[in-house]
């Protein structure tokens, strides 16, 4: 966790979010509202943390009751999306157009997408919401890492361009290598977000979220910080998932959400934008 981070955290129980702790940031009243929420589901169906599915439905609750703008998914399966994580936030923003795209770990041995249990393919996604008014369509992106460990599951990358409004992001990456996971962070923040960018004639509000196997340590030589591009700021949940946006968009505050079945905590990033 970066020195300086604005925490509330909150425990989802079955009456709804329970306040454990609270420090705020002073809010920036004048500015529009730009939330991230950052999700590791562990829905995989195969790792010990998996719950039998019940990550998904408590997730799409939490959606609901945030009503964050963009979120980022880890450990999910390609069906969580569009069955359960999108309709909630079409409910928690009722009128606005909901963008969603997925991307698979791809398997070593075959070149085709790392499974679920329940047969879909698992992986990364990205789900948000544009206004109406606002709404030019959305053009996105995958792929996975050049560099990957020696594990079969090769880890990817997903992104969304809401056109004229923001770019958004996601990945999971290496568990069992520090330095690999550093590559593929550093490959994402410093190369294919620039390219992105470069293509789409962004200039700025830019956001990206996920489980980077990576701690904010200034005594490790695999530091989350050193995936941190100029001009942008990282924020994280003391553990190992970040969420860095370029610093056009103001930082407000964070929150901790305790969840019940996947063995991460809901991470919210609340930001603004001019």
């Amino acid at each position: 966790m970066a020195r300086g981070n604005a925490f509330k955290r909150l425990a989802l129980t079955a009456a709804g979010l329970a306040l454990l702790s609270t420090v705020t940031a002073p809010s920036a009243a004048a500015a529009e509202r730009f939330w991230e929420l950052q999700l590791n589901l562990c829905n995989s169906g195969i790792a010990g943390c998996y719950q039998q599915g019940r990550s998904v439905p408590e997730a799409a609750d939490l959606i609901v009751q945030v009503r964050p703008d963009v979120v980022t998914l880890n450990e999910i399966c390609a069906g969580d999306v569009p069955d359960r994580l999108a309709p909630a936030l079409a409910r928690a923003w009722p009128g606005d157009r909901i963008y969603q795209v997925f991307s698979p770990a791809i398997r070593r041995d075959t070149g085709t997408p790392v499974k679920c249990a329940n047969g879909q393919d698992y992986g990364n996604a990205v789900l948000g919401r544009v206004s109406a008014a606002a709404y030019r369509g959305v053009k996105t992106w995958t792929g996975r890492y050049a560099t990957q460990d020696s594990g079969n599951e090769q880890r990817s990358y997903a992104c969304a361009y809401a056109v004229g409004d923001h770019l958004s992001c996601t990945t999971h990456l290496s568990a069992s290598s520090e330095p690999v996971a550093l590559a593929q962070c550093r490959s994402l923040l410093f190369d294919v977000i620039p390219g992105i960018r470069t293509a789409e004639g962004i200039s700025g509000k830019t956001v990206v979220g996920g489980d980077f196997n990576l701690e904010y340590d200034t005594a490790d030589p695999e530091n989350a910080q050193k995936c941190v591009p100029p001009g942008h700021v990282r924020k994280g949940d003391g553990s190992v998932q970040h969420v860095v946006f370029s610093n056009d968009l103001a930082f407000v505050s964070t929150t901790r959400y305790g969840l019940r079945y996947t063995d991460h905590d809901g991470f919210l990033v609340r930001l603004t934008k001019p």
